[in-house]
């Protein structure tokens, strides 16, 4: 049993997001069902609610993470959590009282998200204080866990609770998840330092600059910036078709495409909880690359389902529940391993920072993928583009392997 586990205020912090994000799972897709079964929402309000939900890192997030490396960070999150409980409230308030709208649903949609990029970026500032550097990779390998386990359970359950009490009410539930989280976070009792009130500060657009300026001079986080940035794009591309892909092309019901994707969740809790253990024997830079390798063949297998299904339905099937072991146990791994090297290497002083980077890098592309994906699907067809995905996402591990990130050994050092 992990050692953390006897750190009370570990505990209270990881209580507080699985809560919160069973809460969030739960009720991922009651907010655009609410707007299909309650608003009679067309296609033009659901991509308004869409791009909403997607605004705030593109906007915000380098801003946020200047501004939180200026305050403490846990106070800044109990502050998301207020705000998320408070948004969500208003949607069966106002379902209840017959005034709900497209437009709340979008700002609602907006605000949620600007919140939750705040509280994701003091989180990740947050925990190196918390734990200490030693055990900032048994942490995340936790935190992961804990975040695969409610991708199992929720989605299904938020599904039946859809079904049985309606969206709005279903959106309560996550709304309360976050009061919940709140009261979790004021629990922990270890106190953060406060930046003395006389210091000096130089501007926001400084601030920014000097948390971009130690990524860029970083030669390993440098070039897994890189990295994921073409992991975001490529897979931006082919992320908006894979329900239709699977419905329509393969022919999946939605309670085959449930159980494939759960498949992934399993496959997330066994990547990042083998992390420690892996790398007792595995070098971190290597084991980074072969990670992504290893979620670059899982991406074939999607588009080679198409072609499986001329001969055998169940392959198809098949081929999927691969691609999501392969891919997500990967991502596990990968996850856990990136944001531990992020902590270890960059100064406490700029972590909120350097979070809000990655954040905007790994969600900021997502949009003009997107965009890029429809336009392309629409020329040469949803599968030409599936296969176009796959080779730019092989891009990853070369780039990978081609850095320093070749070289390295240890998450604490080179």
């Amino acid at each position: 049993m992990s050692s953390l586990w006897g750190h009370a205020d570990f505990r209270a912090l990881i209580s507080a997001l699985g809560i919160s994000q069973m809460g969030a799972k739960v009720a991922r897709e009651a907010l655009p069902l609410t707007a299909v079964l309650v608003l009679g929402a067309g296609p033009m309000a659901m991509s308004g609610l869409s791009i909403a939900a997607s605004l705030p890192t593109l906007l915000m997030a380098l801003h946020a993470g200047a501004f939180l490396d200026r305050i403490r960070r846990r106070p800044g999150m109990i502050v998301a959590d207020l705000l998320r409980f408070l948004l969500l409230l208003s949607v069966p308030i106002a379902a209840f009282c017959g005034a709900l709208s497209i437009y709340q649903l979008w700002g609602v949609a907006f605000f949620v998200s600007a919140a939750t990029l705040a509280f994701d970026i003091a989180d990740q500032a947050y925990l190196p204080g918390l734990v200490g550097r030693p055990q900032i990779l048994e942490a995340n390998a936790i935190k992961e866990t804990t975040d695969a386990a409610t991708e199992i359970v929720g989605p299904p359950l938020g599904g039946l609770l859809v079904q049985a009490i309606g969206g709005p009410l279903t959106i309560l539930i996550d709304a309360v998840s976050y009061l919940f989280s709140a009261l979790f976070l004021r629990k922990i009792r270890a106190q953060e330092p406060v930046q003395p009130a006389h210091r000096q500060r130089p501007g926001l657009t400084r601030e920014i600059k000097d948390g971009l300026g130690v990524m860029w001079r970083d030669s390993v986080l440098r070039p897994l910036l890189y990295a994921r940035f073409i992991r975001t794009f490529f897979g931006g591309l082919l992320g908006p078709f894979y329900v239709l892909y699977a419905v329509t092309d393969l022919g999946l019901t939605p309670f085959q495409l449930g159980l494939v994707i759960a498949v992934g969740g399993v496959a997330t809790l066994i990547g990042a909880a083998a992390v420690p253990k892996l790398l007792a024997f595995l070098p971190a830079g290597p084991g980074l690359i072969l990670a992504f390798a290893v979620k670059t063949l899982g991406y074939i297998c999607i588009p080679l389902a198409g072609h499986a299904m001329g001969w055998a339905p169940w392959a198809a099937i098949a081929l999927l529940i691969l691609q999501q072991g392969l891919a997500d146990s990967s991502t596990g791994f990968f996850m856990v391993v990136e944001r531990s090297l992020r902590q270890h290497r960059v100064p406490a002083e700029l972590l909120a920072r350097t979070g809000a980077t990655t954040r905007l890098v790994n969600d900021g592309p997502l949009p003009f993928a997107a965009l890029l994906g429809g336009v392309l699907a629409e020329q040469i067809g949803v599968h030409a583009v599936m296969w176009i995905a796959v080779a730019g996402y092989a891009l990853s591990p070369v780039i990978a392997f081609f850095s320093d990130v070749r070289r390295l050994q240890h998450i604490d050092g080179a």
